[in-house]
């Protein structure tokens, strides 16, 4: 029973692989729906070991390995692919061109925000930077929308234009790199209670989440995100009011 966790966490890594060779292969919405898979393998691997008492130190070094595939190379593969096509090139060749390696970047800050999280033992109920899942699903849910959302819908448009933009799709890997790394406090969606008080963020997002949803459907999804990074920030801000030397 104790190596259930880790089999949980080793097929999040098999599937983050496939995600990574349908993107080469020209299919990013159905590595997509692979990483958002394997966002919720990641929640699963991480109750099992809870309810079975079978954590360990391998399965907390196995999970950030396989983050790191999963979460951050597959979506820097999603804007690698992006910014590939977004390219023009002029000549009579479409010869290899390096700019679009930027998108690694965010695989290298993934690294890095997984190496900070694993030496900082004081992310239990809210995160120090965006975490990787969501930074994963944030990107993976572009794909997604193009290819399953309403066909000219206003979010559908707005990402097929944004996604078509060299400029935009590096100004996106700059902005998510800096946002892995970054000292802003993001809320976890674990609860220790029901209570309004304790919880009162987290119910904001699921509200408005649900909102989103009914009113958008599968466009939706890349709003999650945005909401979730907006909603961290203000509260960021907040706190940071609230606890500064001259705050009351």
């Amino acid at each position: 029973m104790k190596h259930i966790p880790n089999l949980v966490t080793m097929l999040n890594l098999f599937l983050g692989c496939a995600a990574v060779v349908l993107i080469f292969e020209s299919h990013p919405a159905a590595a997509s729906i692979l990483i958002g898979i394997c966002a919720m393998l990641d929640f699963l691997d991480g109750s099992l070991a809870r309810w079975l008492n079978a954590g360990s130190a391998l399965g907390r070094q196995l999970d950030s390995l396989a983050d790191l595939i999963s979460f951050g190379l597959a979506p820097a593969t999603i804007m690698y692919h992006f910014m590939k096509h977004s390219l023009t090139v002029t000549g009579p060749e479409s010869g290899f061109t390096i700019w679009p390696l930027a998108a690694f970047l965010i695989a290298v800050f993934s690294a890095l925000r997984l190496a900070i999280f694993n030496t900082d033992d004081k992310q239990e109920t809210s995160f120090r930077g965006l975490p990787t899942p969501a930074n994963a699903l944030l990107i993976a849910s572009l794909p997604f929308v193009l290819a399953f959302a309403t066909t000219g819908s206003t979010i559908h448009h707005t990402i097929a234009h944004l996604t078509g933009s060299f400029t935009v799709n590096l100004a996106i890997t700059l902005a998510l790199s800096f946002l892995l790394i970054s000292p802003v406090r993001m809320f976890s969606l674990k609860v220790q209670s029901l209570r309004w008080k304790e919880n009162r963020i987290r119910y904001i997002f699921l509200a408005g989440c649900l909102i989103m949803l009914i009113r958008f459907g599968l466009a939706a999804m890349p709003l999650f995100l945005i909401f979730y990074i907006l909603l961290s920030l203000t509260d960021h801000i907040i706190f940071a009011a609230k606890h500064s030397p001259d705050g009351s």
